[in-house]
């Protein structure tokens, strides 16, 4: 008890610092610039009903994640990200800390490209993340699920022509364990977005990657997306051919609406067309992984000011009746959650 009330001391000052650093001008200029910054969040927390004995009634307080970011830039061309991520993992009632790099990186912009080397976002869901823009809240569907948001690579960006409606992502990445996460094996990754105007996006995503034994995965993504200063919303088709493992499919949409008094309402339903083949080793908000299920959360977002969010949230999960003719217990979680953005 003592160990982990040090820990949380010390991550109180360490955010504490970066409030009193973090709103002063970057330094070196305009052309050099260094800058500190960081994120926290976490929910206060009960679980009236869960599919799992450990998780009916569970209760308490989590700090889900925590990071502090540097962030630099060399010229009008060079930039930069290292990144350690803090969390709380475990199982409802028993969370330990971990601590490890989120990104590590070196980028290079070249006219309307740019060229990305080290630990860096994946391209699965980079697009789907920043219109959600609530991942304080909930990851990201293909994310929750387990594919990996980051991994060692290079990757590279931009317009398929200049002034162009359409763009290009695409990234080899190598599966080398180092950093918070990564990807299991090999993997090659392409999209293509258009944009038909200023606010709309509509992606077709498309991956391979390489494991031991008859077990590579496919990934075919579709999405489209609309975000303005007041309103956002998604709806994404994801689907994950594993050869002889369980496939992974799936649906979801999204949506926030802005409202008066630094309100924002906030809504999304997942839709797992498949068993969850990782639903058991899920952070935070686990799936049964005998049957489909169908996640809704809904949260009412205050602003407090730019930097603070205070957001009482709902995650309701329902599932189907599985091969043995057993319907899981739903799943309900309450919760009260912070994010503290000083980036």
């Amino acid at each position: 008890m003592f160990i982990r009330s040090s820990r949380f001391a010390l991550l109180a000052c360490w955010f504490g610092f970066l409030a009193w650093c973090v709103p002063a001008p970057a330094h070196g200029g305009e052309e050099n610039a260094f800058r500190l910054g960081g994120l926290l969040f976490g929910d206060v927390y009960t679980i009236p009903s869960h599919h799992t004995a450990a998780g009916d009634g569970a209760k308490g307080f989590v700090l889900r994640r925590g990071y502090l970011t540097a962030n630099f830039t060399l010229g009008d061309a060079w930039y930069g990200r290292a990144r350690i991520e803090v969390n709380q993992d475990g199982e409802f009632e028993s969370y330990g800390f971990e601590a490890d790099f989120k990104d590590l990186y070196l980028a290079r912009k070249f006219n309307e490209h740019e060229l990305v080397i080290g630990l860096s976002p994946t391209l699965t869901f980079d697009l789907i993340e920043s219109v959600w823009g609530a991942r304080y809240l909930m990851r990201t569907p293909m994310d929750l699920q387990g594919v990996a948001s980051r991994d060692i690579g290079v990757s590279l960006k931009g317009k398929l022509g200049s002034g162009s409606r359409w763009n290009y992502r695409a990234m080899a990445s190598t599966g080398i364990e180092f950093g918070a996460e990564n990807g299991d094996g090999r993997k090659v990754m392409g999209a293509i977005t258009w944009t038909p105007s200023e606010s709309l996006y509509v992606d077709f995503y498309l991956d391979g990657e390489r494991l031991a034994g008859p077990t590579d995965r496919t990934t075919l993504q579709l999405f489209a997306g609309y975000r303005t200063d007041t309103r956002r919303w998604g709806i994404q088709y994801s689907y994950q051919d594993r050869e002889d493992d369980p496939r992974l499919e799936l649906a979801s949409a999204f949506f926030v609406q802005s409202l008066p008094d630094s309100f924002s309402l906030i809504g999304r339903i997942d839709r797992i067309l498949e068993p969850s083949p990782k639903g058991d080793n899920i952070s935070y908000v686990p799936f049964d992984p005998t049957a489909q299920a169908t996640m809704m959360l809904a949260g009412l977002e205050y602003r407090f000011s730019p930097v603070l969010r205070i957001t009482p949230n709902v995650i309701w999960t329902t599932y189907g009746t599985n091969a043995a003719g057993i319907r899981p217990e739903d799943d309900l979680h309450l919760r009260l959650t912070f994010f503290l953005d000083l980036e």
